[in-house]
């Protein structure tokens, strides 16, 4: 059955409390974390964390696409954090890092951008959670599919049957009730959703039906 994580980037934060019981019966929520340099737009830092933190809402799935991620992953957490993504191109020491973010108690993920190979990856897959599979390039919400990242999830899911680890594949960038079908069928698990979310009319029915999919 394949999760969803909405992510709050495509939401209305005007009326945010809202906009959470929209996503009530997702996995996850999905917290793009954006720096200004590492990709070109800046989004959520610390203080929406400890906002969040005081609402109810599905376990938060945090994306850290800063430069130096090393120095602050820890810290989102400790915030409450369930999933920590870190860029691998972000990162010196990435062994030390993903090791780190399991230690204090999250799954530790690693995203891969639309140009790398999946071979990139080779050495740290046995040991991260997940790989979070870029279909656009990152930045900004609603932005349109990039068709050959679905090589990338198809290749990951072999490498998974393969050598037997047990890392999920998320899909984040372009996913919508259109394609979810297919990204399911090709290996993915977990699907970001901004737009085709947030700013559906009936987000909670598009959430089901996402749930619905199987492989």
């Amino acid at each position: 059955m394949a999760m969803v994580s909405p992510s709050i980037l495509a939401a209305d934060l005007s009326c945010i409390s809202s906009e959470l019981k929209k996503v009530k019966n997702a996995d996850f929520l999905h917290i793009d974390v954006m720096d200004g340099v590492f990709v070109p737009n800046i989004t959520f830092g610390t203080p929406l964390m400890e906002t969040l933190a005081r609402l109810d809402t599905p376990p938060l799935d945090v994306h850290l696409m800063i430069v130096d991620a090393s120095r602050y992953a820890e810290q989102y957490v400790e915030l409450g954090a369930s999933i920590v993504t870190v860029h691998a191109e972000a990162v010196t020491h990435l062994h030390r890092l993903v090791t780190r973010i399991k230690e204090k108690g999250a799954r530790a993920f690693v995203s891969i951008n639309p140009h790398p190979p999946v071979s990139s990856l080779e050495e740290i897959l046995p040991v991260v959670d997940g790989v979070l599979v870029m279909t656009v390039n990152p930045g900004f919400t609603a932005q349109e599919f990039i068709d050959s990242a679905s090589e990338k999830i198809k290749k990951l899911d072999v490498v998974r049957n393969q050598t037997g680890l047990g890392f999920s594949i998320a899909v984040d960038g372009g996913v919508t009730l259109d394609n979810a079908g297919v990204l399911v069928s090709d290996g993915a698990d977990i699907l970001v959703m901004g737009a085709a979310v947030f700013r559906d009319d009936s987000p909670e029915e598009v959430i089901s039906k996402i749930k619905e999919l199987r492989r």
